[in-house]
């Protein structure tokens, strides 16, 4: 697994959240059964395990040491932004210059930073 591939999971986790969440809202609206009762269960310690690992991933992006490569990361990762948008966050207006270099550059930093996971 590549740095992007580790820091794209967001992407995944967010949808897999709100699927999650629109199971558990239809096994509510069951009858009260022990059967929906377990899949309740279930459902929400899938949503805790899928949060935990979101809120993991944003604790490791913000405790990177460069703060513009951080926000970066967090920008266009966690908050799902453009480019353009994460650009303007950190103060620069060369999108490609930052989809490019900086972001290359804070990937790098972050396998640096978080080697257990790319070896």
């Amino acid at each position: 697994m590549t740095p992007e591939d580790y820091l794209m999971q967001v992407k995944d986790i967010s949808m897999s959240i709100k699927c999650l969440e629109g199971e558990l809202q239809d096994a509510e609206k069951e009858h009260d059964t022990e059967y929906a009762e377990d899949r309740c269960e279930k459902l929400r310690a899938r949503i805790r395990k899928r949060k935990e690992l979101l809120s993991r991933i944003d604790e490791e992006i913000h405790s990177l040491p460069d703060n513009r490569l951080s926000a970066l990361l967090g920008e266009y990762y966690i908050r799902g932004r453009s480019w353009e948008e994460v650009g303007e966050t950190i103060g620069i207006k060369d999108s490609k210059w930052v989809r490019t270099r900086l972001h290359e550059k804070a990937l790098k930093l972050f396998a640096a930073h978080y080697p257990k996971y790319f070896l």
